[in-house]
């Protein structure tokens, strides 16, 4: 514990043996102390200035965390402003599910509940499913939770590739709304993975870090017909060759891929990558109006230069999420492209102007798109 985080501590005079530099640990005594100093205070939501002040604030403690973990903050940390635009795209209702097949510290969950909540629902009624690899994650998730009054919430401890533990019945369960942000570039075993029938799109090498579009299958595989999925992606998903374009290729014609929207660099712990949002359908497809191509919302200049990293704030989101549910063309910014269009591109898709609609990639705010722009690149189908 970094002694910036312990200086915000109510009982700082207590922990104060815990904030030395070089301490890794917290002594019985200091934790007995801590425990005894906040039993002297009613801490129920009636007491409160407002509800579910606990809960905020272990979600800020967390956010301090990831903040000062740097790149490891971005194994249990998703920025929150990230995770609301993704629920604005997925919508979350009373009486569904929503589930996190690589939940973190299960903020996804908790602001899908949040968003029930804003929009007049019934947040009780939503229910919370969640799985995480890393047992740290695990931990500060179920916490997190029940620090949120979300006392039903099913996190279960494991890997979502090999062994994915939602099951029921002897069949995966099924999900109205999944909301996740997978670790990138990581490898896997299909040796004694579970359920393997969830990859009927193929198997990108288990080597060479390239099990993104493996989780984006199981994603796919335990949503429901009529669901929604938002997934967060780095941009490689979009233009690799090989069996990862064989795989995109069945998802783009089978209608599972509704939008792609590029999100500029360094927002996410952990990469200062610029990374993508992936919106997935069921097997039901998109609605009616929406099944004539992939929308491409071109978002990378979206975003507010921060300290350590740059931020998307409401006003970035609400231009995106309105783009989105508009379904049009925005000159620079959003695209419709035709299935036909998408067969033929030459070029990576986030690159070529004819995809984007304009001219030129014109004066790229970033190095890295600069470099984009300009690439020949395996098309998107």
């Amino acid at each position: 514990m970094s002694t910036r985080a312990c200086s915000n501590w109510p009982a700082a005079s207590y922990a104060s043996a815990a904030c030395e530099p070089h301490s890794e640990t917290i002594s019985k005594p200091v934790i007995q102390q801590l425990i005894d100093h906040f039993s002297e205070y009613r801490l129920s939501n009636e007491d409160f200035e407002f509800p579910d002040l606990l809960g905020y604030a272990y979600e800020y403690l967390i956010g301090e965390f990831a903040d000062e973990g740097g790149k490891k903050g971005g194994q249990f940390y998703t920025p929150r402003s990230v995770i609301r635009m993704m629920n604005q795209l997925v919508k979350p209702q009373s009486g569904m599910s929503v589930y996190g097949p690589c939940c973190g510290s299960a903020g996804m969950l908790i602001l899908a509940k949040e968003y029930v909540q804003d929009h007049g629902g019934d947040e009780s009624h939503l229910s919370v499913y969640g799985q995480e690899d890393n047992g740290s994650a695990w931990a500060m998730a179920r916490m997190n939770l029940l620090m949120h009054g979300v006392a039903d919430g099913v996190i279960h401890h494991g890997d979502t590739l090999t062994d994915p533990q939602h099951v029921q019945g002897g069949q995966l369960q099924r999900f109205d709304r999944i909301l996740t942000n997978p670790p990138f570039a990581q490898n896997y075993r299909r040796t004694g993975m579970k359920f393997a029938e969830r990859m009927g799109y193929g198997w990108t090498p288990e080597s060479g870090k390239k099990a993104d579009l493996m989780f984006i299958q199981h994603v796919l595989a335990v949503l429901e017909a009529d669901g929604i999925a938002a997934s967060v992606m780095p941009h490689g998903v979009l233009f690799r060759g090989g069996e990862e374009q064989k795989i995109r290729r069945q998802i783009v014609e089978e209608g599972r891929l509704e939008a792609v929207i590029s999100i500029g660099p360094n927002v996410f712990y952990g990469t200062g990558i610029p990374a993508c949002i992936l919106v997935l359908r069921g097997r039901d497809g998109a609605p009616e109006g929406r099944r004539d191509g992939v929308l491409f919302i071109n978002a990378d200049r979206e975003v507010t230069a921060g300290r350590t990293q740059n931020l998307l704030e409401a006003q970035h989101a609400e231009k995106i999420v309105s783009a989105y549910e508009g379904w049009r063309e925005i000159a620079g910014f959003a695209r419709v492209v035709k299935f036909a269009e998408l067969r033929v591109v030459p070029q990576m898709i986030f690159g070529s102007p004819r995809v984007w609609g304009r001219p030129l990639c014109g004066p790229p705010v970033y190095p890295v798109r600069a470099r984009l722009c300009m690439r020949a690149m395996p098309s998107m189908a």
